[in-house]
């Protein structure tokens, strides 16, 4: 009987891997090709396109990729006998549809692209378990949650794990062949190789590590092995003691805030927010039965909804607050979903009926009312800006009132940040009888109405930076002092003190004042919704003598909520003789 002929590398790595992979191809092929696709546009753009964000390849990727995880989704659920593969295949190619016309058309009134990420996620992670059939509901439904996402996410960090492994060793690699050969082999390690690893090996390894609902045995929680050991370790020593301690800050801030008789604005809501997720995140690590055997595990898990009591309703004031006194924003309605969320999930708790699906069940299904259809984030919050302005400027113009023109520009500058909000103030200046040419702007609105200070307030940051891109014409003899930096302390250059109050640049000379510039002045010259200054100078003229400040540099604190103040000036002073004769 003749030998077999000896297996080449190749044949090796196939009989070896090859069964894994075709199993896997097998389980979530929609999956597997989509991935596969997108790795390759993600290939073609790395190294063909110039502007990946604003580009036909990109969009396509984006959009592959998400429907790739929501094949994922439905592929759990077919397994788990929730719906039958046909219903599976119709769901992918209506979320592909979905998915596509929200990222290509960029419409606002579809919804907000960015949102299907936590969704889908949210959404895989309760799919297996969605069979409310009698064999399946209740306690074991809830282990059968908790066995899955443990491992999925395991899965998932091993597959991170490997890819920075491989990031690691085509870095050493491309280092020592460049070093000790002088080939240069960057473009390929970087460009294709471990893009390539990223966008596709990974996401299939994770695919073939995900476990089936049917390897489920009713003991695997009664058994625990080191990981989940270890996480019931963390989840009780560590989290359990903090977050109790958190809570007890809330109630005790709590009592401050009556003593006080005044609420913060801008604090409370993703504090609370915050929280509620980590003690939710919490409950899931001590879920396990061998946990929840555990005396002090059962009395947390019992008793925690009710510290959280307190801090749910000043999370509802403070926004109550907030929404009262400034409308609506697309952070704010997220904090409004966070709220109910937060609220359904303490009040459930309280009643010891907390089945840990409801954590992202009720997430999943809250972020996708407000991130989709005619009352996402965006178009909720335009018209309530839109019934603000009009509910204000039938105040301000009959009154005048201060507090009405306030919350009038409040309005106009979040609807002026976006082509559809000017869209919509435009169609309600015409109503009102104003005439103007072309797209409205901060401009044309100010000489509309009157109302002059209408800079965006929307931006992540509390103040606008302007900088100083033009020369200073010094003609003629001038003295220089030096640079100033306020407002940190008052700093003296030769004769001169510098020094801030409130809105006041304040100049002494030889301990008397020389000046008082208010600088309001000066911040009503500048365009705030640029970053370069307008007018680059400020003259302040003595009895005898006549400073120059060159700006440098300044920040305006932008809170729309307050007057427009200087915080932050850099200049360098220059002297000119004879009253500033030029």
């Amino acid at each position: 009987m003749a030998d077999p002929e000896p297996m080449n590398a190749l044949q090796k790595w196939r009989d070896r891997f090859g069964p894994e992979l075709a199993r896997t191809v097998q389980r979530f092929p929609i999956s597997v090709g989509l991935v596969t696709i997108g790795a390759i546009l993600f290939l073609i753009e790395l190294n063909g396109s110039s502007n990946p964000t604003d580009d036909v390849l990109f969009k396509t990727f984006a959009t592959v990729e998400l429907t790739a995880l929501l094949a994922v989704a439905t592929q759990l659920a077919v397994e788990s006998r929730v719906f039958g593969k046909i219903v599976g295949w119709i769901i992918n190619l209506l979320g592909l549809l979905a998915i596509g016309a929200t990222i290509f058309l960029e419409n606002m009134a579809l919804g907000q692209p960015f949102m299907w990420m936590p969704i889908l996620i949210l959404l895989t992670s309760i799919s297996p378990t969605l069979h409310f059939t009698r064999e399946h509901e209740g306690r074991r439904q809830q282990n059968l949650f908790w066995w899955m996402n443990h491992r999925s996410i395991v899965s998932a960090i091993v597959a991170g794990f490997a890819y920075l492994v491989i990031l690691l060793g085509l870095v050493i690699i491309e280092r020592s062949v460049s070093i000790l050969f002088g080939f240069q082999l960057e473009h390929l390690m970087y460009r294709y190789l471990l893009p390539l690893a990223g966008a596709l090996f990974a996401p299939i390894y994770w695919f073939a590590t995900i476990p089936k609902a049917s390897e489920f045995r009713d003991d695997e929680l009664n058994k625990p092995d080191f990981l989940s050991q270890a996480v019931g370790f963390l989840g009780l020593y560590i989290f359990a003691p903090f977050l109790t301690l958190y809570a007890l800050i809330l109630v005790a801030y709590a009592i401050q805030i009556v003593i006080q008789q005044t609420y913060p604005e801008g604090t409370i809501g993703w504090m609370v927010i915050g929280f509620i997720c980590v003690a939710g995140l919490n409950h899931l690590l001590l879920y396990p039965k061998f946990m929840r055997e555990k005396p002090i595990v059962a009395k947390y898990l019992r008793f925690w909804p009710f510290l959280a009591i307190v801090p749910v309703i000043m999370l509802i004031i403070a926004i109550y607050i907030r929404v009262a006194a400034y409308g609506l924003t697309p952070e704010r309605i997220l904090l409004l979903a966070g709220a109910l969320w937060t609220s359904l999930i303490v009040g459930v708790g309280i009643f010891n009926r907390l089945d840990i699906r409801l954590l992202p069940a009720l997430a999943a299904l809250i972020l996708l009312l407000v991130s989709f259809g005619p009352f996402n984030l965006e178009i909720w919050s335009i018209r309530d800006q839109l019934a603000r302005f009009e509910q204000n400027y039938e105040r301000w113009k009959e009154a005048d009132d201060d507090e009405a023109a306030q919350r009038l520009r409040g309005a106009a500058n979040y609807l002026l940040n976006t082509k559809e909000g000017r869209t919509a103030l435009s169609r309600e200046l015409e109503i009102k009888g104003f005439e103007f040419d072309g797209e409205i702007s901060r401009e044309k609105f100010a000489a509309l109405l009157g109302l002059p200070d209408i800079a965006p307030n929307n931006r992540p940051i509390e103040f606008v930076r302007l900088t100083n891109e033009e020369p200073l014409d010094l003609s003629g003899t001038y003295k220089f002092y030096g640079r100033v930096e306020l407002p940190c302390c008052s700093q003296q250059l030769g004769p001169y003190e510098f020094r801030m109050d409130d809105k006041d640049l304040v100049v002494m000379r030889d301990d008397m004042q020389f000046s008082r510039y208010d600088l309001t002045t000066w911040i009503n010259q500048q365009n705030l919704t640029v970053t370069t200054m307008r007018e680059n100078t400020i003259k302040i003229a003595g009895a005898e003598h006549t400073l120059y400040l060159n700006l440098h540099e300044a920040n305006i604190d932008m809170d729309p909520d307050m007057a427009r103040k200087v915080v932050r000036l850099d200049f360098y002073v220059f002297e000119k003789q004879n009253n500033g004769a030029d």
